[in-house]
This record gives structure tokens, C-alpha cells and sequence, in this order.
């Protein structure tokens, strides 16, 4: 089993002054990651990432999910779709974004939190083809 840490680093100069912030955490029992770079063509859905409750080929077990970073590596905005098994969310990820989350629990509703898991990541460029890169980690 291998550490994970991440880092990140936020740094602003407005009117003259600065700004900013340095995060480092790690993830401890770390036995699987996977990583791609993906080119997602226009007018499409294409899935990025799947999950499921059992492993499976091409699957990531849900519950295992401790860190994933998802990065629009074009210039272009990518709808980016969360689905889980109560519920489906859209995010708009601008040119040079990314999206992180570490829990496999998504909820539909900000009055009601009854979690679901999470099933599937897919991407759908709103101008040109885009590029997508990810990085996921499981224990």
C-alpha cells in the first residue's frame, strides 16, 4: 500500500495585495490509482469514469473512491455529468478547470440529504472537442 498526497496552492495579487493559500493532505492505504488523458468529441457523451458497488473491467469500485480530480484540459468549456444512483448533476468546467471530490456519496438535494452512490463521470464539450485528464485514487 502506497501514500497519496496531494497539494494544492492558490496564490492572487489584487490591487497590490496579495493573497493565497498552501493545502497538502494525504491518503494512507492507497492500492490502486488510474489516470488518462481523453479527447471527447463534440456533440457526445462520453463516459469517464465508472463506477459500481463490485469490481468489474473498466469499473472503480465505489466505496474504495478517496480522491479524483477530473481537468478540462482545453481552452473550451465541458458540461460535466455526475450520476449516482438516486440522482444526476450537471457541471459547467471552463477551459483549464478541474473538479476534485473524495467520497463515492452524491445527493440531488440540498433539503434532504439521502446519499447515493455515485455511478458514473461523463464529459460533453458545449463548444469544440475537448480534452479531459484524471486522476483517481482508491483504497
Amino acid at each position: 500500500m502506497a501514500k497519496f498526497t496531494y497539494f494544492i496552492r492558490e496564490r492572487l495579487k489584487l490591487n497590490g495585495v496579495e493573497r493565497g493559500t498552501n493545502f497538502e493532505t494525504s491518503i494512507t492505504g492507497v492500492n490502486y490509482a488510474d489516470s488518462r488523458v481523453m479527447s471527447i468529441p463534440t456533440g457526445s457523451m462520453t463516459e469517464i469514469i465508472n463506477l459500481a458497488a463490485l469490481p468489474g473491467a473498466g469499473t472503480i469500485v465505489s466505496s474504495s473512491v478517496r480522491y479524483a480530480r477530473i481537468s478540462n484540459l482545453s481552452t473550451g468549456s465541458v458540461n460535466l455529468q455526475l450520476s449516482g444512483s438516486t440522482h444526476q448533476f450537471n457541471f459547467l468546467l471552463r477551459g483549464s478547470g478541474s473538479f476534485i471530490f473524495n467520497s463515492e456519496y452524491v445527493s440531488g438535494q440540498f433539503n434532504n440529504f439521502a446519499y447515493g452512490d455515485l455511478r458514473s463521470v461523463k464529459a460533453s464539450p458545449v463548444d469544440s472537442e475537448a480534452t479531459i485528464g484524471y486522476l483517481v485514487v482508491t483504497t
